[in-house]
């Protein structure tokens, strides 16, 4: 799914958008789960979606509110009925602080806690539970309740709102730079959050989880032959590493023939730039053989000349196991749901993690989270890697990477120093990483395809419909349709254009971006932004006033296609129209109207006078608009 495929579904289903939102916003308001649900970023990527266009704010803002209504009535309901139960119920029994201080901020404010704490972070997920566990009147509660909904739905969403609509207006320039560094920058902050939270849950009980773990392999044999030579140091765990990569990797070879890796398509083509291009290709090959390899040798050869030869042999097993699955699946599976430069980088710089983090676990692990994620994040960017592959690749690899983890530091010997590898690990990354940016540069992304030359009866004929028939965006509409082909240089089309009476929209400038300012400045008078068509901003743009007062705007990019008989260019046009769009009554700016058919109806009749032009049909209701060369009127 592109980026315009998932903005066409949140445009069609915005009740879906809407439940999501209410969810989201019930979910932060509930008691206790209200701490662990990001909310406030949710609400912000909610608004962003609005100001970009994709959702309206009217049902949105109203979802919001009731969802946070919703979410504070059922805590309130919580705490009414079970009044001082809830001190010995979890999490309160073991962290009695939560309610004492929402007790206390309840005692000190009154009612006015239940306005003050919708916006006060620590202490918002437990003020509702507290207000009716000291038995504050029903009807009060309500009417505070949805008052502070009120309040809390527009501020939380107006941020997100502002943030979306100045990256829609810089969209128009660096579209896909500017929001491919938002989604990786929010990937990566949900891999922070997520590692942090899970690592802050699973410290205080591994001890608790490994003592059940012998508990359960009493009961269950079979199990235990599996688990107990993993975590008893009196028995050799390289028998169960390798049930274990057998049991692991049978059920993912088997999980690819069921279902395929290319089975829920994801595409980020539209997403693309030469500079992202060049930076996502060296994080997506710091997951390939000859940079795994080069680091695990480094590490390896470290590690033996240290002593650490078991911690050599183990990192050896993780690897080579992702290796050898990843190589076996794609020998044998057409789309394979195991992707190797995945599991390999899970592999090798996972386990290096678990050797280092001795001292900084929780920074280290978050590390090394963030650059497997990277080279994920690579490889689904330059089209290597699919979405479902890479989902089930990084469940697969973190559950190998605990087994082998678990394995050695079970088996180590206590006091095994790490100190060296601190500063080993991350010099051998870095180089590896400088060989391989020194190996490509952004100059070899940034090219253009040879012109593909046709004969003018075969691109009449059928030819024109191989051409894309939306142009490839990151933000808009994805009907924006490219109906218009002219063949013919562009200084010809534009001349005949103007000499029809369209005129050049105005540039961007210090002066006509003040102009933006101003509530009553007219479409002539503002500015008028290029658009992208995948990594080609259109080379000319054109206004004109129709008679019912609204205003037309054409844009040309090149196709890459030449007509065979005197090697003339075809250009793909889209025309819209162009029409004032204002954000929170304060900037006013140019916006294209897309899938008016009018707007191609009256290019198609102005275009009737002349000679050589054409409207063919095609597969799917496509229609397009053919010029050939002529000459200016």
């Amino acid at each position: 799914m592109s980026g315009a495929e998932f903005y066409h579904w949140i445009a069609q289903h915005p009740h879906w958008a809407g439940w999501a939102v209410f969810l989201i916003a019930m979910a932060e308001s509930l008691a206790v789960i209200g701490m662990l649900v990001p909310g406030v970023a949710m609400m912000f990527a909610a608004g962003a979606l609005i100001g970009a266009g994709a959702l309206a704010f009217e049902p949105v803002c109203a979802y919001a509110v009731a969802g946070a209504v919703a979410g504070d009535g059922v805590s309130f309901w919580l705490g009414w009925r079970y009044r001082e139960r809830l001190r010995k119920l979890w999490p309160f029994s073991r962290h009695p602080g939560m309610l004492d201080r929402g007790v206390a901020f309840f005692r000190r404010h009154g009612g006015l806690s239940v306005l003050l704490g919708r916006f006060v972070g620590p202490i918002r997920a437990v003020i509702p539970l507290v207000a009716g566990m000291l038995a504050m009147p029903v009807p009060r509660f309500l009417i505070i309740n949805v008052l502070s909904a009120l309040l809390w739905g527009p501020l939380y969403l107006l941020p997100g709102m502002a943030f979306g609509a100045s990256l829609e207006l810089a969209s128009q320039v660096a579209g896909r730079l500017a929001a491919l560094l938002v989604a990786l920058v929010a990937v990566l902050w949900g891999t922070v959050w997520l590692s942090k939270h899970l690592y802050a849950y699973f410290r205080p009980r591994a001890h608790g989880l490994i003592l059940r773990t012998f508990d359960l392999c009493k009961v269950h044999p079979r199990f235990g032959r599996l688990a107990l030579p993993l975590l008893d140091p009196t028995q050799p765990d390289y028998p169960g590493l390798l049930a274990w990569a057998l049991l692991l990797g049978g059920g993912a070879v088997g999980a690819g023939w069921l279902v395929p890796g290319d089975r829920m398509p994801v595409s980020l083509a539209a997403w693309r730039h030469p500079w992202a291009d060049y930076g996502l290709t060296v994080c997506a090959e710091l997951g390939a053989s000859p940079a795994v390899l080069a680091f695990c040798a480094g590490i390896g050869g470290w590690l033996w000349h240290r002593g650490q030869r078991l911690a050599a042999l183990h990192g050896l097993i993780g690897v080579g196991f992702a290796a050898t699955l990843g190589a076996l699946t794609g020998g044998l599976q057409r789309a394979p749901l195991v992707d190797g430069p995945v599991l390999n980088g899970i592999a090798a710089y996972g386990f290096a993690a678990v050797l280092v983090a001795d001292r900084w676990r929780g920074p280290v692990y978050g590390a090394a989270a963030l650059l497997v994620v990277l080279i994920a994040f690579g490889r689904l960017y330059t089209g290597a890697g699919d979405f479902l592959a890479l989902g089930f690749t990084l469940g697969l690899g973190a559950l190998w990477l605990v087994l082998v983890g678990v394995a050695y530091r079970r088996h180590r010997a206590p006091g095994t120093p790490s100190d060296g590898l601190v500063v080993v690990a991350p010099l051998a990354l870095m180089a590896i990483a400088a060989a391989l940016a020194a190996s490509h540069g952004p100059e070899d992304f940034a090219y253009r395809p040879a012109p593909v030359a046709i004969r003018t009866a075969d691109w009449l004929a059928g030819g024109w419909s191989a051409l894309p028939a939306h142009r490839l965006q990151t933000f808009g509409r994805p009907d924006q349709a490219l109906s218009v082909q002219w063949a013919a240089p562009l200084a010809e089309i534009r001349a005949w254009l103007i000499g029809a009476g369209w005129r050049e929209p105005r540039a961007p400038s210090p002066s006509a971006l003040l102009g933006t300012l101003r509530p009553d400045t007219g479409i002539a008078a503002l500015p008028v932004l290029p658009h992208f068509n995948q990594s080609e901003a259109d080379v000319l743009r054109l206004i004109r006033p129709t008679t019912e007062g609204r205003w037309l705007i054409v844009r040309f990019w090149p196709s890459g296609l030449r007509l065979a008989e005197g090697d003339v260019p075809v250009w793909l046009g889209s025309v819209a129209f162009l029409e004032a769009r204002q954000i929170l009554g304060l900037v006013r700016f140019s916006e294209e109207q897309v899938g008016d058919p009018q707007a191609w109806d009256l290019l198609v009749a102005q275009l009737a006078t002349r000679a050589g032009v054409m409207v063919q049909s095609g597969p799917e209701g496509r229609q397009a608009l053919l010029v050939l060369p002529g000459k200016p009127p």
